[in-house]
């Protein structure tokens, strides 16, 4: 698990610096999240404990969003690392972004997002879209607001597999490094 976490530390540092180093740019700021699936008694929640958050432009309209997911259970009978998995948004602006020296406005992506939970013994495939603001950049800083909505497939070890509802209000908060457009 410790080298999971140190693997995943290092790409995000190494794709920063490599942005940072040329003309382009990227946005790396955390989002914290906590999970309340439908089947959790009340007080059970589970933190993602890397909320990083990796955005990256691949056009004047569209970025590409990464995020790690690793999940620690609280409450109920079993507490301990529950997700490990990734999301990943293409958030599509709906202004080009050609003025812009950083993306901000209204967007609206595809969200995926892969996992496997041990506590319930599961892997998740989620399927949703994610529309959102992002903040007009100050000094380099910026918030981005988003809400998903869509669907979690639970691909159960030893149970029925099932479809859940899945939604849930994103904040992100960050920088961005590099050079801006031109």
């Amino acid at each position: 698990m410790k080298r999971c976490l140190l693997l995943s530390l290092f790409l995000f540092a190494g794709i920063t610096t490599s942005f940072a180093q040329n003309n382009y740019r990227a946005f790396l700021g955390i989002q914290p999240s906590i999970t309340v699936e439908p089947f959790y008694d009340n007080g059970e929640l589970d933190v993602n404990v890397i909320p990083i958050v990796l955005e990256l432009p691949i056009g004047n309209r569209m970025d590409f969003r990464v995020l790690p997911l690793m999940n620690y259970h609280v409450g109920g009978d079993e507490q301990g690392l529950s997700d490990v998995g990734f999301f990943t948004v293409l958030p599509i602006f709906f202004k080009s972004q050609e003025e812009s020296p950083y993306p901000f406005g209204f967007y609206a992506g595809p969200v995926l997002g892969l996992g496997r939970n041990f506590i319930n013994d599961h892997y998740t495939t989620t399927l949703a879209v994610e529309p959102g603001y992002f903040f007009e950049t100050k000094k380099r800083f910026s918030i981005s607001l988003g809400l998903q909505l869509g669907g979690s497939f639970f691909a159960y070890d030893a149970k029925p597999n099932k479809w859940v509802f899945h939604w849930g209000p994103k904040v992100s908060f960050g920088f961005w490094l590099g050079k801006p457009n031109q």
